[in-house]
């Protein structure tokens, strides 16, 4: 009986030396992981919801907390897919772009950090190509432009030969 007391009292010394912090502190070790991993389980709900603004709500808040492999790193990838916002303008928000930047910077081994990285070399890609197509824009306008210029030379190069033909007759009849 003085054994099961024992190991009862350990055990609970041990949870609550984990589950305690430094004072003032808002919560530390395992008390704290369990607390955001409930919020990211509230934001997946949420998610599953279709309430994306409630969701983002969650997310930013843990992954603006101290950092918690197996939480944050999640939460960064799900902000990150909230927040990419593709246009015709850009492939990606910045915001997006930057907390998978973040995400694979903090957390590189993580499972989530793997799963971003195809999403930021799409970005990237996405990216140069559109550069690249703003290049060719302007190098095309600038062809444009060359090739109406060569047009217009062209026309008045055949009108001068008209010309000159015109007036060859004309010599030939006067001889």
């Amino acid at each position: 009986m003085m054994k099961k007391h024992l190991t009862l009292i350990l055990a609970a010394a041990l949870c609550a030396g984990c589950a305690t912090g430094r004072s003032g502190e808002k919560g530390s070790g395992f008390l704290q992981s369990f607390s955001e991993g409930r919020r990211l389980a509230s934001a997946r709900t949420s998610l599953e919801k279709g309430d994306s603004a409630g969701a983002s709500k969650i997310l930013e808040s843990i992954v603006s907390g101290p950092a918690i492999p197996g939480v944050t790193d999640e939460a960064l990838f799900r902000l990150a897919l909230l927040s990419l916002k593709p246009s015709v303008e850009r492939p990606a928000s910045p915001q997006g772009h930057q907390l998978l930047r973040r995400l694979k910077k903090e957390f590189p081994a993580s499972p989530w950090s793997v799963q971003a990285t195809p999403l930021v070399e799409l970005i990237t890609t996405a990216d140069e190509l559109k550069r690249q197509n703003r290049a060719y824009r302007i190098t095309n306008q600038t062809l444009s432009h060359e090739v109406g210029d060569l047009n217009r030379t062209i026309n008045d190069l055949n009108k001068n030969i008209e010309q000159l033909k015109h007036l060859d007759l004309e010599l030939e009849k006067k001889r």
